[in-house]
């Protein structure tokens, strides 16, 4: 039996801080067996969507983080392959039943491709739970209880890039999340709001990115552990261009360093907020986020 390929790396600092960035996106990785399913078919691999749909730049900004005390959690699998930070939905026996193409679902790349793609079964999606989805999380619980046991507190930042897309987030260069003020003191995520203010960035808050599956599943501040979502303007790291009918993105240099620097930045923030704040009562935690 071909053993299941891992869907994240971890980089752990060697003395860790509070802070653990995990990066759900930042893969193009599918498995052979995925892709029998034509949910992303060749022809649309070939002209770059894993790459187009990825969070470009979301992990490389905490690139080297770990030296600060920074733990990371950093997808390697696509989107395409499960979403990791999205709760999943198992299809009903009647949704299974029904015959293509009244099934199918609508996919539309920001490389500019769309094409039509069946449903997941439940039997292919309960693997893709089990050998991707429960694997990443618990990973990011073990990390989370490793800040805890060495700082007390922990904070998890769940780092996104998100296109410059007509009505997506206008306005803002920056989106923070705590889930509507359930996964994190409100105060926290406005000390991470103003390192980007200052840098004179576009902030919102809450809408239209409030926080996904990570949030939901790791977010405890009563317990001591808080969890932000941030989403960074793509065209803040990356560059657009033109090939044919299709858009390819291209890292840039100067504004990669520069969110690198903000994120230095945002850590030393999240440090201070947490030195600043009572510490809970440290409750263990279990695959999942779960207390016992």
């Amino acid at each position: 039996m071909t053993p299941t390929p891992t869907c994240f790396d971890v980089a752990s600092a060697a003395r860790p801080g509070p802070l653990v960035v995990e990066i759900p996106h930042a893969g193009t990785v599918i498995d052979e067996q995925a892709l029998r399913f034509r949910q992303v078919p060749r022809h649309a691999i070939e002209a770059g969507v894993l790459e187009a749909d990825a969070d470009l730049g979301a992990d490389l900004v905490w690139e080297g983080s770990e030296a600060m005390g920074v733990s990371r959690i950093v997808a390697t699998a696509s989107r395409y392959l499960i979403d990791l930070n999205t709760r999943p939905r198992f299809p009903t026996a009647y949704q299974e039943k029904m015959p293509e193409p009244l099934n199918n679902l609508r996919r539309q790349s920001a490389c500019g491709l769309r094409w039509s793609a069946p449903p997941l079964p439940r039997v292919e999606l309960e693997r893709r739970v089990a050998s991707y989805l429960e694997p990443y999380h618990q990973a990011v619980t073990e990390q989370l209880d490793r800040a805890r046991t060495e700082a007390r507190t922990a904070v998890l930042l769940s780092s996104h890039t998100f296109p410059d897309a007509p009505g997506v987030a206008p306005g803002a260069d920056v989106v923070l999340g705590t889930a509507r003020e359930t996964s994190a003191p409100r105060g926290l995520r406005d000390r991470i709001a103003d390192v980007f203010r200052r840098a004179g960035l576009r902030v919102a808050l809450e809408t239209p990115f409030p926080g996904g599956l990570s949030l939901a599943r790791h977010g405890r501040p009563a317990e001591g552990v808080s969890a932000v979502q941030i989403e960074i303007r793509r065209s803040l790291l990356a560059n657009t261009i033109q090939d044919g009918h299709l858009v390819r993105f291209a890292l840039e240099p100067d504004g990669l360093a520069r969110l690198k620097a903000l994120m230095s930045e945002v850590r030393e923030a999240v440090v201070a907020w947490v030195t600043e704040r009572p510490v809970a009562a440290t409750v263990p935690l279990v695959a999942g986020g779960v207390r016992p």
